[in-house]
């Protein structure tokens, strides 16, 4: 299929707090809907998918969905869309395709050797009857999520973008750093639920998330960040993971603004046998202690407003 390159100030998009379980994580969204921006300029893209095998995955769909949908292998991804093939390049273009060109310009090293599938689903309706008759999934997050064993991703795209670039996070991460932790897999992919992506460089911004923080550090109940660097799967994703997700995501954004992220994500993906919580890589990229960094990044935080 060819691809059109249609760029535009793209789409008021979603995001997802998640939920998980032993077996996969779902992401589950909110009301307020974050924006992903582009400008009016082609991504120059250079995938290296020659050795991925779309075929199986391309037929196995077609026999399996209706013939309103679009299937076809692109990037490293199968894509299965029931919008209109306009709709479906827009988003190619616009979204996957600049969000992969500014993975692998700023972060990412190893690219994937097999596709992970992304459905598209022009809204709530077909979304909940494909999730349900090809996965038995039932309890859905309104904006779409990732089944990671599946490796697929199922996107209510009428509500937006915002949470198709967060599970790309996840879905490409995981070939260039397999054992990152919860905290920093999730601090990345919630960053960019509200996001630019221009100039092969991806950019977040303050969203949704902010007011559970500040609220914690209002009320004495935020704990440091030496502890969320030591959180496990289960102590991340069980009681209080709003709050979690929410420092976890405004630490990633303090990084940026200070310049450091991409050199924090490189050092601690390259470190991790040494340091697998990143607390170290913290300290050695910042400059100073942990419980330094915990005062000026909670002073910092103090000074963010999110407006709806």
């Amino acid at each position: 299929m060819k691809k059109t390159i249609l760029i535009f100030i793209l789409l008021i998009s979603s995001l997802g707090c998640s939920k998980r379980d032993k077996e996969e994580r779902q992401n589950y969204g909110d009301n307020n809907a974050p924006s992903v921006k582009t400008e009016n300029v082609a991504p120059e893209t250079s995938f290296d998918s020659t050795s991925i095998n779309y075929e199986s995955k391309v037929n196995e769909l077609r026999s399996a969905l209706s013939s309103d949908f679009i299937i076809y292998g692109h990037s490293y991804f199968v894509i299965a869309s029931n919008l209109t093939e306009s709709e479906t390049d827009k988003i190619v273009s616009n979204t996957i395709d600049r969000a992969v060109e500014c993975f692998y310009n700023d972060y990412f090293d190893t690219r994937p050797n097999e596709a992970t599938t992304i459905f598209l689903f022009k809204n709530d309706e077909t979304y909940r009857y494909w999730a349900k008759k090809l996965y038995d999934d039932d309890d859905l997050s309104r904006y779409g999520y990732y089944k990671p064993y599946d490796k697929t991703m199922l996107m209510n795209i009428n509500t937006g973008t915002g949470t198709l670039v967060h599970e790309m996070t996840h879905a490409l991460v995981r070939y260039d750093f397999p054992d990152i932790p919860s905290w920093f897999n999730e601090g990345l992919g919630s960053l960019y639920e509200r996001c630019s992506l221009n100039n092969s460089q991806i950019l977040g911004y303050v969203n949704w998330r902010l007011p559970a923080l500040q609220d914690a550090i209002a009320d004495k109940s935020y704990t440091s960040l030496e502890r969320l660097t030591k959180t496990d799967y289960d102590t991340f994703y069980g009681t209080g993971s709003d709050v979690n997700y929410s420092q976890a995501r405004y630490l990633c954004m303090y990084l940026q603004e200070s310049g450091l992220l991409k050199k924090f994500y490189k050092h601690f993906r390259d470190a991790y046998g040494s340091d697998n919580t990143g607390k170290s890589q913290l300290e050695k990229i910042t400059g100073k202690t942990i419980n330094e960094l915990d005062s000026d990044y909670v002073a910092w935080v103090k000074t963010l407003k999110y407006e709806n």
